[in-house]
């Protein structure tokens, strides 16, 4: 769609008030010559927002490629039309909000449009974690759930989740049909007219059950001294249930005072995300004075788990993919793991080799927690275990019993892990050296560029085009000795081999194909690789790189990829 969509956009009837007010004033800029405006119209209407990887997720404004309440109604009258088809006996919905800008007026919006499609709608209260509502999915048999949340992004963004009836996020081929639905909807529907008795609050009982959902996967390990944990939401909507989980396995924990405060401005970090060590600037003041071991932190819809501890003296950010690996490896040696490990594409081969060890089967797919929770369902169908699934983005899921990745009991379970740890005389990075030493040394390194410009996108798709093309053989100084093309579902090997890229390679009997998608996967003769993969929601590409021998490694894959991407 082009700007010449602006105009009809306001000229439906139901757009509201303070939407209209910020198109018109952007348009007369445009009109009076503004560049700057024009631009910014053009990129509001040059297409919809689609569902990526986290589904819909935006800077909050009018226009049709924006976070807003029409755009809202939209998703969920889609939503509630094919939900109601696929799960015509699950007429019950669950919604959501955290504690972002407009996240509680968006998330009644939803369930008013649930309730008028016929549903009985369970809505949170409160800001609650994006983890407990998809918990509540399925313990309440929902047919479709939504949760509003922008997870980890700045302020000015807020996100739509909409998840199935298997309380997993939509993936084939409940996206298609539901953004086709949308295409069949007015660009602003007119808010529909609910019974408010069909919207209740979600009941305690749901509550009570998840925490002891959380208490049950405890190790209680031998030897154990308990760490001195400070805890930080980000201003977000861990604090509603990690503090209290805390207390009832009788652990100790600290809460940050600069950020325990729910607050959509997040006031002490713009960009509120575990994987960037400058949102943590606050709560290490805290832990500096207060002498803690470690800083657990949630982004803030809880979904993702961030640890930040001393290596040498000074304060570091654990990455995600040690994290998991760490994570599973403890719940290994203590109780043990039967089952089927998940893990994706992007994510430290780490984590596959401690799966490995302990002889645990892998499955592999796609970048994002929806795909995980597919590769569940597929599991639960085989009759095979689940064990346990993570991804290098700070996400891990413990429990078979909801289909997204659950910071809050990770929480839990990584703050008992490092009371075991320093009981032994290590902390976390002492204990992810001392795990390297059985299964093999893994260097990563996630490198994030963004370019918010109207257009970034494209160019980002450009970009991966380029190297698609490009044919390489080698990379950072190394020959390429196999590499992956997503797009195609193609691995190509030596001697120009090519076969399909199968989801459990190890066990060609139970293998498929996994699902394609624009990411491109570069191995190395040393083990090393080099993964790309542009964001599906945001402005973003993505390069994951990994080494088996040094760190320099990874300073000369980053720099060859910047050139690739014709970054320099």
């Amino acid at each position: 769609m082009s700007v010449d969509a602006a105009r009809p956009y306001l000229a439906f009837p139901h757009l509201e008030p303070e939407l209209r007010a910020d198109l018109q004033a952007l348009m007369a800029k445009s009109e009076g010559g503004d560049a700057l405006a024009a631009e910014e119209l053009q990129d509001r209407f040059s297409e919809p927002l689609a569902f990526g990887t986290g589904g819909l997720r935006g800077v909050m404004a009018a226009g049709l490629k924006r976070m807003n309440a029409p755009n809202v109604r939209r998703a969920t009258m889609a939503l509630a039309a094919v939900a109601s088809k696929r799960a015509p006996s699950q007429m019950i919905a669950v919604v959501g909000f955290d504690t972002r800008i407009n996240s509680d007026v968006f998330a009644l919006e939803a369930a008013r449009v649930l309730a008028a499609a016929g549903y009985t709608v369970y809505i949170g209260a409160r800001p609650l974690p994006t983890p407990f509502l998809c918990y509540a999915m399925r313990v309440l048999g929902s047919g479709c759930g939504v949760i509003l949340t922008a997870s980890h992004n700045p302020k000015e963004y807020n996100g739509y989740k909409a998840y199935n009836e298997r309380g997993g996020q939509l993936v084939a081929p409940w996206d298609a049909e539901v953004e086709a639905e949308m295409g069949r909807l007015p660009l602003v529907p007119e808010p529909p007219k609910a019974d408010p008795d069909a919207i209740r609050p979600i009941p305690v009982e749901v509550e009570n059950a998840y925490l002891q959902m959380g208490l049950e996967l405890l190790q209680d390990p031998k030897p154990f001294e308990p760490a001195k944990l400070l805890y930080t939401p980000f201003h977000g909507t861990g604090g509603a249930f990690v503090p209290g989980l805390f207390h009832l396995a009788k652990l100790p924990l600290t809460l940050s005072g600069s950020q325990s405060v729910q607050d959509g401005n997040f006031p002490t970090a713009p960009r509120p995300n575990p994987e960037e060590l400058a949102a943590y600037k606050a709560p290490l003041k805290e832990a500096e004075e207060l002498g803690m071991d470690a800083i657990l932190a949630n982004d803030p819809d809880a979904d993702r788990i961030g640890v930040v501890a001393k290596r040498g003296g000074a304060w570091e950010l654990m990455s995600g993919n040690d994290l998991a690996a760490l994570t599973l490896d403890y719940l290994c040696t203590q109780k043990g793991l039967n089952g089927v490990m998940v893990t994706t594409v992007v994510t430290s081969d780490l984590l596959a080799e401690v799966a490995r060890f302990h002889k645990l089967p892998v499955m592999w797919t796609l970048t994002g927690f929806k795909n995980i929770a597919a590769c569940m369902d597929r599991l639960e169908e085989l009759g095979e275990p689940y064990a346990f699934s993570a991804e290098e983005s700070y996400g891990m899921l413990l429990s078979p019993t909801l289909r997204d990745k659950d910071g809050v009991t990770a929480a839990l379970l990584v703050g008992e892990m490092l009371g075991h740890f320093k009981a032994r005389g290590m902390g976390a990075f002492e204990a992810v050296e001392a795990l390297q030493e059985k299964v093999g040394t893994f260097h990563n390194r996630l490198v994030n560029l963004e370019d918010p410009r109207p257009g970034g996108a494209q160019r980002f798709a450009e970009a991966m085009a380029r190297i698609r093309a490009a044919g390489l053989v080698s990379l950072g100084g190394e020959k390429v000795v196999a590499w992956e093309d997503f797009e195609s579902c193609e691995w190509h090997g030596p001697a120009g081999q090519v076969e399909p890229i199968l989801d459990r390679p190890e066990e060609r009997a139970k293998a498929r194909p996994i699902e394609r998608s624009n990411v491109l996967k570069f191995r190395l003769e040393s083990g090393a690789f080099a993964a790309f993969r542009p964001s599906g929601t945001e402005p973003k590409l993505k390069v994951y790189l990994q080494s088996r021998t040094t760190p320099e490694v990874l300073d000369a894959l980053e720099r060859e990829a910047r050139s690739l991407l014709g970054l320099g």
